[in-house]
Order: C-alpha cells, then structure tokens, then sequence
C-alpha cells in the first residue's frame, strides 16, 4: 500500500513537471501582443470593427428583420408629410454658465421629402445627482420643453443674425423669395432655411419624447406623432443618418471635437478655448443655411433629370410650387400651449408650482378656488408656465366663450425680490443653496433672497477668495516670461553714444579673402599685416603702459 502510494505520488509529480513544461513550450511558441494585433490588422480585424459587431451582436436582430413586411414607409411627396426628430450628442465640449467645461446635446428635426433642418436646439448636459433622501437635483439634459421648441421652430423663418455671411439670406439663396414673402412678411430678413409644418412626426422612445408634455403640444398644432419601433433604425434612418453627416460636417471642425475613438479625437481638447452654448447655437444655425441647406444632396433627384443632385433647398422650392404655402404663424394661445403644463388646486393663497406660489391681488383668483368641472382633472385647473422665464403663470379657463379670452396672468407672490432674468435652473440652485443653510422649504421669500444673490454675484465675477470652477490641473499651465540675462561686462559703463561710433572702411573684396595673403588693399600703401600690428589691442606695450607716453 505505501508502496503503490509512493508510486501514486512520483507519477503525480511526474505529470505535473511535464503540464510546466508543455506551457512554458507553448508560451514560447506564441507571437508577442505587439506581432499578434499586427496579424489582426492584416486580417481586416481592428477593435472599431470588433466594437461593431458586439454591439450588433447585443442589440439582437432587428423587428425589420425578424418580422419581413412590416416595415413601414419613410419617404414623404411633399414637404411636412413627415418629419423624423431624434436627439444625440454633439461630441463638442463647451463652457457652461458656471465657467465648467460641460458636453452639449443637439436635438433637431429633419423634413423627409427636402431633407432640410427645419428646427435646431444645442442643450447643455446634466447628470443626475441626489442631495439628501430621494430627492433629485438635476436630469437628463434634453427635455420634453426643449423637443418642443425645436418643433415650435419649424413653423417660422429663422431670422439672420448679426455678422453672418451675405450667404446666408434668403433673398440670395434659390428659394422662391419674392412668392414667400408676399405669403408671409415673416420672410424678411430671414436665412436661408424653409419653414415646413410638420404633419407627421417620427420620434424615438426616449422620455422627452414619449412624455405627456410633448404629445399635447404636438396635438394642439395638428401634429401626428408616430413612435418608431424598438431597435429598428430605418423606421428613422434618415436623421440618424442626418446626426452622423453633422458630426462630420461641423462638430469635426471645432477646436473642442471630442469622438469615441481615441485616433480621431484631438489632442488636449479640454484645454483649448471653448464656446459658450449660445454661440454653438449661432455657429450651427449659421452652418444649416450656409452649408447643409445649399449642398447638392444624393437623395434629391428630379425625375426629369435623374443625373443632377439638387440642394434642400433647391427640392423645396420644387415642391413648393405644386404644393403650395400657407402661412402658419402661431397666435399667442397657441405659443402658451406649446408650453410645460401643471394641473394644480387653487386655494386663498393661490396655487404652487415648484416651491412658488402664483397668486393675484384683492381676490381675483376666488372664481377658481373651486373644482374645474371635468372628472378626468380631478377638479385641478390647466397651468402653463415657461421654464425660461417663470415669474408668470397663465391660467386657462375652459369655460370662458369661444370669443373670450381664457388666458389669465397669474404673477409669482415675490418676483419684486428677483431683480435680475432668472430660470427654473436658476431657482433650483438657489433652493439647494436655501436647503444647505438650514432653511425650510416654505420660506419662499428666503429662497428668492439666495437666488438674487447667486445672479449678483454671477454678474460681478469670481473675486479673490472664490475657489475657481475647473481645476488648476485642467487649465493649461501659464507661459513664462523670457527676461534676457545681463551682461556682466556692461556694469558700471556708460551708456553708448552713437555718434562717437565711427564706421568701418567699405571692404574691396571678399571676406574670405582678408587674411589668406598680405597683399596691400588698393589704393592704400598700407597691408594687412601692417594694419594688423597697428592695433593696440592686438600688441599692447612690453612695459605695460597704456599711453603712447610709455613707448
């Protein structure tokens, strides 16, 4: 027995010598990391193409693919028929308000039948982050008020704004300008851009846009909104395909271009010189009339001509004339609906709306303290507000007469305290500000106070105490000033006097040639040699006299 297991134990040791030599064999045998990646890239295998079929390879097969049939049509026959909308990342970093660099979304809208961009919004991005239990202090950075601005835009001109290019106008352009403008005077001074209402809307499932917000001012237009289908990109191939050719097209071309590959994205592109977010927004409406509405595009085609690629603008005014244009300027109820809504329940005190209270004076409110009427509200009143400026509210009261007026204006109770221009951001910051001194969510008048004295000090600048917004390691490092060193022979002479300076004799030849021979120079009885010997520099007296006294 303890003889089988001494052999038992020799063989295992045996084995186990061997399994170290098989692999320190087969380690040999392998190539180094640096020749394996080179014998992937010779096979057309590099990690951009690998990323792409893992990310295929998650995503599954498309709804398009699995069920053939059902895929829906994405070309229109006149302008507006539809209208695709989608939101991405910008790859541009900007400088925020607070002086950080932040990242920027864009969101726009793209006509299916001119393939033109008929709306346009850059949007910073928020991260979320939570202050205390399950309170949220920021979100995504697009919003259904931000989605529905871009649509707002489609409907009107966009006005041409100082320092643009002359290229930029719509009187230039190959748009029908004199037909447009007797339509609507809205057109003067307007850019080259078309102004197209959507009829049918193609949206994505992100929360912006499946939001109850977004529905109804889509609604209250006329708008159609069709959701596309999960994890199928030619139900909006098309704008996906518009985001990509403006990433290349215009975000490329900015200092802060930032890509998800590390060989095409620039080098220390946090410290170079950003925009703010109001001139990427100029910068990019200026490059939609200039560039991507007058570019021949290969989807344009006429029939008649099939070999000839016709601009955005080009394939409007083309279709415009068998159409036609009606103009569709929104009223200012209209704009009001485009608004956030609130439903909410009026008291003696007013009503509130993100820690504001909105009320008016000697009881004007009191016909609405009661329920509104309608089961579906719950007795709550319609409220629209505007995140940009919400020191007002307007109340809409449904059972005014078609003729009346069923706006009210509702003020905020302590707008007075805000003297400054102020958004719902703005009040936020102010409320955290509030929350971090102890303060109580009902104090609104001490939650004003802060607010004020955030936009103050916004407006005189950072002062000598503040701690700066970006990191000292972000920022570039300061350039030294070169000072020229002294010259240790120039102390304690006098300074030089140019007219004492007497010039040197014009040279006969070249300077190459002065000291290879002692010929005399012309016109002078006198060589080198001898000139030479004369200086007292080069043969100072044996004595050690400096005069000529001591010679």
């Amino acid at each position: 027995m303890g003889g089988d297991l001494q052999g038992a134990g020799g063989a295992d040791g045996v084995v186990g010598g061997g399994d170290e030599q098989a692999a320190a064999a087969l380690a040999a045998l392998l190539p180094s990391q640096a020749t394996y990646y080179r014998l992937l890239q010779r096979l057309g295998i590099t990690a951009h193409n690998a990323h792409g079929v893992a990310a295929r390879r998650a995503a599954g097969p498309p709804l398009s693919v699995a069920r053939p049939g059902s895929r829906r049509a994405t070309t229109a026959r006149w302008p507006g028929e539809l209208v695709q909308i989608d939101t991405t990342g910008l790859d541009v970093l900007a400088m925020g308000d607070g002086g950080q660099v932040i990242s920027v979304e864009l969101t726009i809208a793209i006509d299916v039948a001119t393939r033109s961009i008929v709306g346009a919004l850059i949007v910073p991005k928020r991260f979320r982050r939570t202050a205390g239990a399950g309170r949220w202090l920021g979100g995504r950075a697009t919003r259904s008020f931000d989605t529905v601005q871009v649509v707002a835009q489609s409907t009107a001109p966009l006005p041409v704004r100082p320092g643009w290019a002359p290229e930029t106008f719509m009187d230039g352009s190959d748009l029908p300008f004199a037909e447009l403008l007797a339509a609507d005077e809205r057109f003067a001074g307007a850019a080259a851009r078309p102004v197209i209402k959507p009829e049918t809307l193609v949206v994505d499932h992100g929360s912006p846009f499946v939001s109850a917000d977004f529905t109804r001012s889509c609604n209250s237009l006329g708008i159609e909104v069709r959701e596309a289908r999960l994890r199928t990109p030619v139900d909006k191939a098309i704008v996906e395909r518009a985001m990509l050719a403006v990433k290349t097209g215009f975000s490329q071309h900015l200092a802060s271009y930032t890509h998800h590959r590390l060989d095409l994205r620039g080098k220390r592109v946090r410290k170079q010189a950003l925009w703010t977010i109001a001139r990427l927004q100029d910068l990019f409406e200026q490059w939609v009339a200039l560039h991507w509405q007058q570019t021949p595009h290969g989807a344009l085609r006429s029939p008649f001509t099939p070999g000839l690629k016709l601009t955005p603008n080009q394939m409007y005014a083309a279709l415009i004339s068998l159409r036609g244009y009606r103009a569709t300027a929104l009223t200012e109820g209209e704009n009001r609906k485009l608004l956030p809504t609130v439903w909410v329940r009026i008291n003696r005190k007013g009503f509130q709306i993100n820690n504001r209270t909105y009320n008016l004076d000697k009881g004007a409110l009191d016909p609405f303290r009661g329920s509104s009427g309608p089961a579906a509200f719950q007795g709550r009143w319609e409220v629209h507000y505007s995140p940009n400026q919400p020191e007002v509210a307007w109340l809409f009261d449904h059972r005014t007469d078609p003729d009346g007026d069923p706006w009210v204006e509702v003020p905020f109770i302590h707008r007075r305290l805000l003297r400054d221009r102020w958004t719902e951001e703005t009040w936020e910051q102010g409320l955290q500000v509030h929350f971090a001194a102890g303060g109580h969510r009902r104090d609104e008048a001490a939650i004003a106070r802060a607010t004020q004295r955030l936009l103050s000090k916004a407006a005189d600048g950072p002062g000598p105490d503040d701690e700066p917004a970006v990191s000292a390691r972000s920022l570039p490092a300061p350039r030294r000033r070169t000072v020229a060193p002294k010259e240790p022979y120039a102390a304690g002479m006098p300074p030089l006097d140019p007219q004492s300076v007497r010039p040197f004799r014009r040279l006969d030849r070249p300077a190459a040639q002065l000291f290879t021979a002692g010929e005399p120079a012309q016109g002078s009885g006198q060589s080198v040699d001898a000139f030479l010997a004369s200086l007292p520099e080069l043969n100072p007296p044996a004595d050690g006299n400096t005069g000529p006294s001591g010679q």
